[in-house]
Order: structure tokens, then sequence, then C-alpha cells
């Protein structure tokens, strides 16, 4: 993914978690969502820079992003439920992601046929 496809895929990401947060009775202002971007923004650059995604990578930059931009929003609480919740699931979809390659990629090797050197 290049920066406009990261980009644009953590606004839609943004703007999933807001219409979630809603439709469940709570309320996520805007400038809610411009941080949970941005941390979204954050994590698939990691992804893609092919930083290690875990748990324990991703709390400190939870903690960095929500500790600057916090008095931004009145809306705090669902702010750091979203970054989390999103911080506790996305490894588990890199990692099964990451699985999914790797399986494509061995079915194509084994379908190549040998290159003789």
């Amino acid at each position: 993914m290049n920066e406009r496809e990261i980009a644009a895929l953590a606004a839609q990401t943004a703007k999933d978690i807001h219409e979630t947060i809603t439709e469940a009775g709570r309320v996520l202002d805007a400038a809610g969502e411009d941080i949970i971007k941005e941390y979204l923004t954050a994590c698939l650059r990691m992804w893609q820079h092919g930083e290690k995604v875990t748990h324990e990578s991703m709390a400190p930059l939870i903690t960095e992003i929500f500790q600057r931009r916090r008095h931004e929003t009145q809306t705090e609480s669902e702010v750091m439920n979203a970054m989390t919740i999103f911080g506790a699931k996305f490894p588990a979809f890199v990692e099964s992601n990451q699985r999914e390659r790797d399986a494509e990629a061995a079915r194509i090797a084994a379908a190549m046929p040998a290159v003789k050197v």
C-alpha cells in the first residue's frame, strides 16, 4: 500500500468505527474520529514497513497519540476504547494475513516449473 491507500483505508475504518459507536447509542465526536484515524494510519504504516505488530508494540503508540491529542476531544473514553480494541485485534489480522500470503507464495512456488541455471 502507498501513503494514499493507507490514508484512505484509515479514514474509512475510522468512519466505520464512528458509525459502530453511534449505532450502539454512544457518542464519538469528529476530533475523536480524527485521533482514531491517526492511530490507524500509524498502525498500517508499521505493518507496511515490516515492523513487528504486537499488542505490546502498539500500546506505546496508543499512549503517545492519546496523551498528545486528548485535549482535542470531548469523548476521551470512546476514543481510548476504540484504539485499545483495535490494538488488540490488529495483530491477529496481521498474522492471519501473513499466513495467507505465505500459503499463496508456497502454492505459486509449487506450481512453477524448476529453472535451470
